[in-house]
């Protein structure tokens, strides 16, 4: 059994001691009441009074009523149930690039920052599409399959660092050849590759990849991270990557290698916009699939505990009208 709201137990101790005591507290002053305007017998037989051994009952019938909503309040669950829920939305794999030049801080606090920044914006802003990550520097490899969860996706593109893969350097051919592969299985129609990069590529080969992904119907849209006037990268100890000579080195976003990919390609603003208009060119370009996706959720079993809390109200209802024992 699980509660999908389990804080609501701090409620228990609250209500039950009050509740008792304040039953009890009732109980002695309508005895003493009673006792102070007639003998107890006659009382007794005049106003119906329960017996103690009812009163008992009663009292143990509000408690358990209010515990039982308690325990409703904290939504146990238990079981599954199984769901079939249709909806239509592009497939999008993003191609991250994690390079070390991404850290560079033309992009306050660096272009890999920003790009995360960027992610993170269009997930929230664009439900329904399945969404699948690539991380790439020297090598590709998916991260994420296409998935609608986005708050798996959210955590992995967090925890994506330049040492996230073991081959340093910039090869956007294989990000895109790996984006491929990452379709493999789902339905032809609205797949879009989204590139975020600062373009810096060390492999070649742009041109024919692009080729290939466009040429089985995928779209391919890209985002420029960084500027062209560039920015220091950072090292991890101190200090800024330097060349043979000591000179400290620049990393230049370059358009034009974007550009191969993408004629379109975006800047992506210092505060993670410009995904958005991307995946809007993307959606004329593409076509939305139609999916039907079957989801295992846990049943709701809050309505047990009230029914519970009713019939135990009911009791005592019956109880306080002078049922005797």
């Amino acid at each position: 059994m699980n509660f999908a709201a389990a804080e609501y137990i701090w409620l228990f101790p609250v209500i039950l001691l009050p509740a008792v005591l304040l039953r009890i507290r009732a109980s002695l002053k309508r005895t003493q009441s009673l006792d102070a305007f007639a003998d107890h017998h006659l009382a007794t037989r005049l106003t119906r009074l329960s017996t103690r051994r009812w009163r008992i009952v009663g009292t143990i019938s509000d408690v358990a009523a209010l515990l039982c909503i308690v325990f409703a309040l904290m939504q146990p669950q238990w079981g599954v149930i199984s769901e079939e829920r249709i909806s239509s939305g592009l497939d999008i794999v993003i191609a991250l690039d994690i390079s070390r030049s991404m850290l560079s801080d033309d992009l306050k606090p660096n272009r890999l920052s920003v790009a995360k920044s960027a992610i993170g914006r269009l997930l929230d802003s664009e439900p329904g599409n399945r969404i699948g990550v690539i991380a790439f520097s020297g090598t590709a490899y998916t991260v994420c399959p296409l998935t609608t969860d986005y708050a798996i996706v959210k955590q992995i593109v967090s925890e994506l660092t330049p040492g996230s893969l073991p081959h340093g350097g910039s090869n956007l051919s294989a990000a895109l050849r790996e984006a491929r592969r990452a379709f493999r299985g789902a339905k032809s129609g609205g797949q879009v590759v989204m590139l975020v990069s600062d373009g810096e590529d060390h492999d070649g080969g742009i041109v024919p990849a692009v080729g290939e992904v466009k040429g089985v119907g995928i779209s391919v849209v890209a985002a420029l991270a960084g500027t062209e006037d560039g920015g220091l990268m950072p090292l991890q100890g101190g200090g800024f990557v330097k060349d043979r000579n000591g000179a400290v080195v620049k990393s230049r976003a370059s358009r034009a290698v974007m550009a191969a990919i993408d004629p379109g390609v975006v800047s992506l603003g210092a505060d993670g916009t410009g995904l958005q208009l991307l995946l809007q060119r993307a959606r004329t370009a593409g076509i939305a699939t139609e999916r039907r996706e079957k989801r295992n959720r846990p049943a709701e079993r809050f309505q047990l505990p009230l029914a519970a809390a009713l019939l135990f109200l009911c009791l005592s209802t019956v109880i306080g009208r002078g049922v005797k024992g």
